[in-house]
C-alpha cells in the first residue's frame, strides 16, 4: 500500500487539481446499478408456516454464496415489524442498532462497514458520517437485505465488519395493486409535550420558509463578513429593528398532548408478455407516515470532583417532544429479451422531517463560589433529509459465445441533503423566593450569548458506473468460473454552518423577564427604542460562525478485479481473486461567509488524500452433503477515513451531544479478515449455523476524549496502534414439532455472538500516530491523560442476542412473532483524567407482532413494541451521562391487494 500525493497532486497544478476534484469535471453524469451476483427473490412458495417458507429461500440464496452472508427477506421484515432497514438489520445476527440509523456489524462502528443500494454505493446526507442513515429507507420498499460478513473482490474494499446491501422490490411477476393504512400511539404520548408554532406545511415534512434565514441577514453576511452581522459602528436604529424583526419570534413552547401516528401506503404494478417473448414491467410505491415521540431525557456534561466524588458540574433535566414525517416514492421499469437480457431502471425519493423542541431545568455548579445555578434551557431542532436516486442496470447472457459470456453492467446519479434551517438554543435564569417557588424568569445573565440560532445545509452529490463479465469452463470433476469487473464512483460534498448569537447585555434588563420568545420580542418591544441597551442596539448581535462551518470535500474511487469461483469434484468450492483500487480524497474549509479558502496552498496539498491498493481473497467451501458445509474465508481489506474525519471543524455528534473534530493526518486501518463457519440446511427450513471469525487491525481509526476544559467534552478522531476483534456467532431456526405434534405449528429463531476486542491507542508513546495527531489539534500540547490507553473498541458490545418465537394457524388465517433483542454495555465515551469510559447500557427489546389474514386479500396487523418499557441510558463512573424514556408502542395496520 502506499500513499503518494505527488504522484497525482502536482504542486504545479494545485489549483486545477482542487477545482477538478471540487467542480462538476469530477462529477460528470454517469449513472448505477447492481452487482450481478446478487440474486433478487421474485417469487417464494411457503411451505409450512410462512416465516419458515421464505426463510427456506433465503437459506438457499445464503447456502449457494462463496463467502460468507446473512440474507433477511421482506417477509422477514413483515413478520418482525419493523418499519426501516435499520429496524429489520438489528434482527441479524451479531448487528447492533446505534442511534436508530447506524449499524453495527460484529461490534465494528459504523465506519468499519459500507452500505449499497442495489450493489451501488449512495450518498449519505448525514452531516456527521459518510455512512448512510438506514433508517431512510422504509420496509415497503425493501425485498431483501444482504449482510457480507467476508470480503470478495467483487465488492467494495472499504471493509472491516461487513457490507449491508438493501434490495429494492423489482418487476412483479403480475399485476399487483394494494394499499395500506394504520395508527398507532406510545405510552409516553400519554404525557402532555412542549408545542410550537412552526411552517404551514410542516405536515409535508417541508419548511415553508417560516425558519429559512432572513434574506437581510444573509444579504448582510454575503456582503460585509461576519462583521456584516456582528456589529456595524454606522448602523442606525432602524436597521436594528428590520434585522430583529426579520427572525421568526412565534415561538412558545405550549404544553399540550400529542396527536395519534398514521401511515399511508400503496402499491401499483404490472407485467406486459409480448408476441416476441419480450417482457415490460413496472412497479410504483408510495408512502406516509406522521410520528410523534414524547420522552423524559437527562444530560450531564463536564464530569469532575474527582475519582472519590464524581459528579457532573452541568446537569439537563428535560422533556423533548419530536414529530417525525416520512415519505417516498419508487417507481422501476423494466425490460426483459428472451430471458437473456434484462433491463431496469430504478428511481427513488426518500425523505425524512425531524421536528424536536427540548424544554427543562438545567443545572451548573462549576461555580463553586456561588453555589448550584439553576435555570430552563429550550433547545429546536427542524431538519429535512433527503435522497434522490436513479439507477440503470442490465444483464446479459451470451449463451451462444464459448460455454457462454455472462455480462451486467450498472450506471446511476445520486443527491443526498440535510436541510436545517433555524436550530435554536435559549437559557434563561430562574429565581426562587424563600418559600421555593418560582419568583422571576428571564434571559440568562450569566453568560455574553445566551439565544443561540444556526442555519445548517449539507448536499451530497454521486455518481457511479461499473460493469462484471464472467465466462464458465467445464472439465473431467471440475466447473469454474473467471469473473473481472471494473467499479467507478465519485462524490462531492458541500456543507455551510451559519451559527448566530443575540447578545443579552444588548437588551435592557426591564425587556428580559419571561420565557416566552414571541412576548421578548414582539414586535412592540423590538420597535421600542427602550429596548435597547445602546442608542442603535449594534451590541445586540455577535457572529459565531467559524472557520471551516463552510467546506467542501470530494472523493473519488476507481477500481477494478479479477476472480475465480471453482467447483472441484462437487465437494470443494475454491473462490478468491484480488481487487485494485485508486481512491483520492479532499476536504477543503473556507473563510467564513466566503468562498476564500481558510488554508494556504501548501496546507491544502498537504490534506489531499491519495493512495491505491490490493486487496486479495481466498474463500474455501468443504460440501459434505446436500445439507451441510464448511466454510473458511482469509482476506485483507482497508478503511479509509470519511470526509469528516480529515477535517478540523468541530462537529456536535447526535447520540453524545459531544464535540467531535477530524485529524488531517489520519491515515487508513488495514485489516486482516479469517472467517470460519459449519452450515447445516435441514429439512422444512430447519437450519443451524456455527461461525468463527477474527480480526486484526492496524492503525485502527478510533474516537478518543479530551479535556476541552468547562462546556461540552471533545472528542478526536485519530488512529490508535493496532486492534483486535475475535468472536463466535451462532444462529437457528427450528420449528416445535420434536416436542409434540401439536407444536408443529410453532417455531423458534434466533442468534448470538460473543466476542471480544482490545485496542491500543498508543497515547504514552510520543512517537506514535495518536500523539502526532493530538499535539496537531491541541496546539502542541495534550492537556488530559487518557484514562485506559487499552481498552474494547468504541461501539463494541460483548455479547448480541436475537430470539423469536413463531406461530401460524392450521388454516393460515393467524400468525404471531413474540421477537426479542439485546446487546452488552458498549463504550460511547472513553474517559479521560482517571475517570471510567461512558458506557451505553443493555436495552432488552421485547415485541409482540400478530397477523390476521381474514381473506385471501386482507392482512389486518397488530404490533406491541418495547413491551418491558426500557429506557435508553448511558453511564459513566455511576451517573446518568444520558437517558432517554422510550415508552410502550401499540399500532394496528390493514392493507389490502386488489
Amino acid at each position: 500500500m502506499k500513499n503518494n500525493q505527488s504522484s497525482i497532486f502536482k504542486l504545479g497544478s494545485l489549483t486545477l487539481a482542487i477545482s477538478s476534484i471540487l467542480g462538476s469535471s469530477l462529477l460528470s453524469t454517469a449513472a448505477i446499478a447492481q452487482q450481478s451476483e446478487d440474486e433478487v427473490i421474485e417469487e417464494v412458495v411457503a411451505t409450512g408456516t410462512r416465516l419458515k417458507g421464505t426463510a427456506t429461500a433465503v437459506m438457499q440464496e445464503r447456502q449457494n454464496q462463496a463467502f460468507v452472508a446473512d440474507i433477511m427477506g421482506a417477509d422477514q421484515i413483515a413478520r418482525t415489524g419493523d418499519g426501516d432497514a435499520a429496524a429489520a438489520l438489528r434482527r441479524v445476527t451479531g448487528l447492533t442498532l446505534v442511534d436508530g440509523k447506524f449499524i453495527y456489524v460484529r461490534g465494528l462502528g459504523e465506519r468499519y462497514s459500507s452500505t449499497q443500494l442495489n450493489g451501488m454505493t449512495v450518498p449519505s446526507p448525514d452531516p456527521t458520517r459518510s455512512v448512510v442513515p438506514l433508517d431512510l429507507f422504509p420496509s415497503s420498499i425493501i425485498e431483501s437485505l444482504n449482510v457480507q460478513k467476508s470480503f470478495s473482490p467483487n465488492m467494495p474494499g472499504h471493509f472491516g465488519g461487513g457490507n449491508v446491501n438493501i434490495r429494492t422490490k423489482s418487476i412483479p411477476t403480475e399485476f399487483v395493486f394494494s394499499v395500506s393504512g394504520g395508527a398507532g400511539w406510545n405510552s409516553e404520548n400519554s404525557n402532555d409535550g412542549f408545542f410550537y408554532e412552526g411552517g404551514s406545511d410542516d405536515w409535508t415534512g417541508r419548511d415553508d420558509g417560516t425558519r429559512a434565514l432572513p434574506s437581510i441577514i444573509a444579504s448582510n453576511l454575503a456582503a460585509s463578513g461576519s462583521d456584516g452581522f456582528e456589529g456595524d459602528s454606522s448602523r442606525s436604529l432602524a436597521q436594528t429593528q428590520e434585522i430583529l424583526n426579520s427572525f421568526n419570534w412565534d415561538i412558545g413552547p405550549e404544553s399540550k398532548s400529542a396527536e395519534p401516528d398514521f401511515n399511508l401506503g400503496a402499491t401499483l404494478g404490472n407485467r406486459y408478455t409480448f408476441d416476441d417473448d419480450s417482457v415490460l414491467g413496472f412497479l410504483a410505491t408510495v408512502s406516509y407516515s406522521n410520528e410523534w415521540s414524547i420522552t423524559e431525557e437527562q444530560l450531564g456534561n463536564d464530569i469532575g470532583g474527582g475519582q472519590d466524588n464524581p459528579r457532573f458540574t452541568k446537569y439537563r433535566d428535560m422533556i423533548s417532544t419530536e414529530q417525525n414525517v416520512r415519505w417516498s416514492g419508487m417507481f422501476n421499469v423494466g425490460y426483459e429479451l428472451n430471458s437473456n437480457h434484462k433491463i431496469e431502471l430504478v428511481n427513488m425519493m426518500l425523505h425524512d422531517m425531524r421536528d424536536r423542541l427540548r424544554d427543562g431545568e438545567y443545572f451548573d455548579d462549576s461555580e463553586s463560589t456561588i453555589g448550584v445555578e439553576e435555570f430552563s434551557r429550550m433547545d429546536i431542532i427542524f431538519e429535512e433529509r433527503e435522497m434522490v436516486s436513479s439507477q440503470l442496470k442490465g444483464t446479459h447472457n451470451f449463451l451462444d459465445i464459448a460455454n457462454g459470456v455472462f455480462f451486467d453492467w450498472y450506471a446511476g446519479t445520486s443527491r443526498a441533503s440535510r436541510e436545517a434551517p433555524d436550530i435554536m438554543e435559549v437559557t434563561y435564569q430562574l429565581f426562587y423566593d424563600d418559600a421555593g417557588a418560582l419568583e422571576l424568569e428571564r434571559i440568562d445573565d450569566t453568560s455574553g450569548t445566551n439565544l443561540n440560532r444556526q442555519y445548517q445545509s449539507l448536499q451530497d452529490e454521486s455518481d457511479t458506473y461499473g460493469f462484471n463479465i464472467s465466462t464458465p469452463f467445464y472439465g473431467d470433476g471440475y466447473d469454474i468460473e473467471i469473473k473481472a469487473g471494473f467499479d467507478y464512483y465519485e462524490k462531492t460534498r458541500d456543507a455551510v454552518n451559519i451559527d448566530l448569537a443575540i447578545r443579552h447585555f444588548g437588551i435592557n434588563d426591564e425587556f428580559k423577564v419571561g420565557n416566552r420568545l414571541y412576548d421578548i420580542f414582539s414586535e412592540e418591544n423590538i420597535n421600542n427604542p427602550d429596548f435597547y441597551a445602546s442608542s442603535t442596539g449594534s451590541s445586540l448581535f455577535q457572529d459565531n460562525t467559524g472557520e471551516g462551518d463552510k467546506y467542501s470535500a470530494a472523493s473519488k474511487l476507481t477500481a477494478g478485479y479479477l476472480m475465480v469461483d471453482a467447483f472441484i469434484d462437487k465437494k470443494w468450492r475454491l473462490s478468491g481473486g484480488a481487487r485494485w483500487e485508486e481512491f483520492q480524497q479532499i476536504s477543503v474549509p473556507f473563510v467564513e461567509h466566503s468562498n476564500e479558502f481558510a488554508a494556504e496552498t501548501d496546507e491544502i496539498a498537504d490534506s489531499i488524500y491519495n493512495e491505491d491498493d490490493i486487496l486479495p481473497s481466498f474463500a474455501l467451501t468443504y460440501i459434505a452433503s446436500d445439507e451441510m458445509q464448511y466454510r473458511f474465508n482469509i482476506s485483507q481489506t482497508l478503511i479509509r477515513p470519511d470526509l469528516r474525519d480529515i477535517s478540523t471543524t468541530f462537529f456536535i455528534d447526535p447520540l453524545t451531544e459531544f464535540l467531535v473534530r477530524g485529524s488531517p493526518s489520519l491515515v487508513e486501518t488495514e485489516l486482516m479478515n479469517i472467517d470460519v463457519r459449519w452450515e447445516w440446511y435441514m429439512s422444512q427450513g430447519n437450519n443451524v449455523s456455527v461461525a468463527l471469525f477474527y480480526k486484526d487491525m492496524e492503525n485502527p481509526i478510533e474516537m478518543v476524549q479530551f479535556d476541552g476544559g468547562e462546556g461540552v467534552p471533545q472528542l478526536l478522531t485519530a488512529n490508535g496502534e493496532e486492534g483486535e476483534l475475535y468472536g463466535v456467532e451462532v444462529e437457528f431456526l427450528h420449528d416445535l414439532s420434536f416436542i409434540s405434534d401439536s407444536m408443529s405449528n410453532f417455531f423458534i429463531s434466533g442468534n448470538m455472538t460473543i466476542s471480544d476486542s482490545e485496542v491500543t491507542i498508543g497515547s504514552g508513546d510520543q512517537d506514535s500516530l495518536f500523539s502526532q495527531q493530538a499535539r496537531e489539534a491541541y496546539g502542541g500540547t495534550i492537556t488530559a491523560t487518557i484514562t485506559n490507553d487499552q481498552r474494547r473498541l468504541v461501539g463494541h458490545s460483548e455479547w448480541v442476542a436475537n430470539l423469536q418465537l413463531g406461530w401460524d394457524s392450521d388454516n393460515g388465517e393467524h400468525s404471531a412473532s413474540l421477537v426479542y433483542n439485546s446487546f452488552g454495555e458498549r463504550i460511547i465515551a472513553p474517559g479521560v483524567r482517571g475517570f471510567e469510559d461512558g458506557i451505553e447500557n443493555p436495552f432488552h427489546s421485547l415485541d409482540f407482532v400478530y397477523t390476521y389474514y381474514p381473506d385471501f386479500n386482507t392482512t389486518v396487523k397488530l404490533k406491541f413494541q418495547n413491551i418491558l418499557n426500557e429506557d435508553k441510558e448511558i453511564e459513566q463512573e455511576g451517573l446518568l451521562l444520558r437517558r432517554e424514556t422510550v415508552g410502550t408502542g401499540i399500532s394496528a395496520s390493514v392493507s389490502y391487494d386488489f
